[in-house]
């Protein structure tokens, strides 16, 4: 395929981050890089700095066969499907982001006060 990804389905916590490497054709090196998301058709467009862009979102691209997409400091609904886009070719990423697990708390031991005994 001209455009293909490595996970077509990722997963993340809120908070953290995900990569998604997106690979192309040799031939598709000169065309526009972009990263999409379905529901919305919004864009990130790799080398772009117009306002409109996300600062928790940057593409990088090798110049040869692939380019990554790092999406920083998730939040829930950015869940759903997006795109890596050269040209007119498209492959398709389900992003999932949960909640992250929350650690055991431990309730501290208690002595008894009372439990001294005075000789």
């Amino acid at each position: 395929p001209d455009v293909s990804v490595v996970n077509s389905s990722v997963s993340g916590h809120e908070g953290g981050d995900i990569s998604v490497q997106c690979l192309y054709s040799s031939g598709y090196k000169n065309e526009d890089k972009q990263w999409c998301r379905i529901k919305d058709k919004s864009c990130y467009t790799k080398g772009r700095t117009d306002t409109s862009q996300n600062p928790s979102v940057k593409i990088s691209d090798d110049g040869r066969s692939s380019f990554t997409v790092l999406m920083t400091g998730l939040r829930l609904t950015d869940s759903g499907w997006y795109f890596c886009s050269v040209g007119e070719w498209q492959a398709p990423v389900q992003l999932t982001v949960t909640k992250p697990k929350q650690a055991p708390t431990t309730v501290p031991a208690t002595t008894p006060s009372d439990s001294k005994i005075d000789m």
